[in-house]
């Protein structure tokens, strides 16, 4: 039994040796066909950790990117930030030159045409007007004895005279103004305005002692009519003389047999002139008066513009104020008068007087402190309760201003209908 169990005990040795060494023959035979490493298992975990720390380090720069870079990075978008801001500015800046060069142009173009309109109003306005215009005589109308004072009474109120041989009939005046030149279309050219522009009236001066044969032969009017054709505008007829061709002396002359007509031939012929050929006749009888006749002629020629211009506007108003400056009061800017002027538009009233006016004055120092107090419940009770002192004199007795005129006055003031008559 011993032997035995040794034995036993020796085949289970054996096997489990046998089994030993089958599973290192395994061990072996599968180590033949694995890929033997270079390194030791150490440095494969070296390896492998720096390979890990590398492609951490890796995948650390392809997300985080280093210091130095992004310093980098920011300064290149810092420095394209100011050069955009800087490119904004200048183009900024140099907007606001041409803005300001624009703007400073635009204000030398109005300056210019204001100082264009202002030039030509000057041409039209009273009182500047005299100094544009010219009257233009023939040499031999302006040479003659009667018209002598001509040039000085213009010289005086600014006009110019000037001798004109284009003239076609010597005893026409005309009139020029100058203007400011200003481009016309003519005909697809441009062209500059003539200086000067004729007007569109003259005047024909005629001594009576060469008229009396016209008037005579009843052909005043026939040659009114051709000088009228010849100026090409309105015509007025200047007769010089008059008075020393019908004086009457105590003596007979040669001279006083000679007058060919009487007054009344005149009168009849002067009537056909101004029915026939549509010309008015003034009188002259020194040349003094010829002189200033042609210089009043002057001022009313150099106005008609500014007139008609006005009277344009006058006539758009449903009424004419400008008729209406009787007992006017004068009222500055800085609002004197006001107070006189409340108390002329009470006194043209009706039933109104300049004691009354002054009363409701003093009690309503302006107009709506008055329409306010007739708005008010017993409103005209109260403003026909105001007394008005009849005299300065000490003793004197005061009145009222009344029912009647306060209901006038509240009629004036609270009436909404225009039509509305205030009896």
């Amino acid at each position: 039994m011993e032997i035995k169990d040794l034995n036993y005990c020796n085949m289970n040795t054996n096997t489990i040796e046998i089994s030993s060494d089958d599973s290192d023959d395994d061990h072996k035979n599968e180590n033949r066909y694995l890929p033997k490493p270079d390194t030791s298992p150490m440095e494969e975990d070296s390896s492998s950790s720096s390979s890990s720390s590398s492609s951490s380090e890796d995948s650390e720069d392809s997300v985080f990117p280093s210091t130095s870079q992004t310093t980098t990075v920011t300064k290149s978008s810092q420095e394209s930030r100011s050069s955009k801001t800087r490119k904004t500015k200048s183009r900024n800046s140099e907007n606001k030159k041409i803005s300001a060069a624009e703007r400073q142009a635009l204000k030398k173009k109005m300056a210019v045409e204001r100082k264009a309109a202002k030039d030509a109003n000057k041409v039209y306005k009273p009182g500047e007007c005299m100094k544009h215009m010219t009257i233009e005589m023939h040499p031999v109308l302006l040479e003659s004895w009667y018209c002598a004072d001509v040039a000085r009474e213009a010289a005086a109120s600014g006009v110019k005279v000037r001798a004109s041989s284009a003239i076609c009939d010597p005893s026409l005046v005309l009139w020029t103004r100058t203007v400011p030149p200003t481009l016309t279309n003519n005909d697809g050219m441009m062209e500059l305005s003539a200086p000067r522009m004729p007007c569109e009236r003259a005047l024909y001066v005629q001594r009576l002692d060469d008229a009396a044969p016209l008037v005579a032969a009843r052909s005043l009017a026939d040659s009114a009519r051709q000088a009228r054709a010849l100026a090409g505008c309105p015509l007025t007829l200047v007769l010089y003389g008059v008075k020393d061709y019908f004086k009457k002396s105590g003596r007979k002359t040669v001279n006083s047999s000679n007058k060919i007509i009487s007054e009344k031939d005149l009168e009849e012929a002067i009537t056909d002139v101004l029915v026939s050929a549509a010309c008015d006749t003034v009188r002259a009888d020194t040349p003094n008066e010829l002189a200033l006749t042609i210089v009043r002629f002057t001022k009313a020629v150099a106005e008609t513009p500014y007139k008609k211009a006005r009277r344009a506007v006058d006539e758009r108003a449903e009424f004419y104020m400008r008729g209406d400056n009787k007992k006017c009061v004068a009222v500055d800017k800085d609002g004197n008068g006001l107070g006189r002027l409340w108390q002329q538009m009470l006194a043209v009233l009706p039933m109104a007087s300049l004691e009354s006016s002054r009363a409701l004055c003093a009690r309503y120092r302006s107009p709506l402190a008055l329409f306010e107090t007739l708005l008010a419940p017993g409103g005209v009770a109260a403003v026909a309760d105001v007394g008005v002192t009849r005299a300065a004199a000490p003793g004197s007795k005061a009145r009222r201003i009344g029912p009647e005129f306060a209901r006038k006055l509240e009629l004036l003031f609270t009436a909404t209908d225009g039509s509305t008559l205030i009896d």
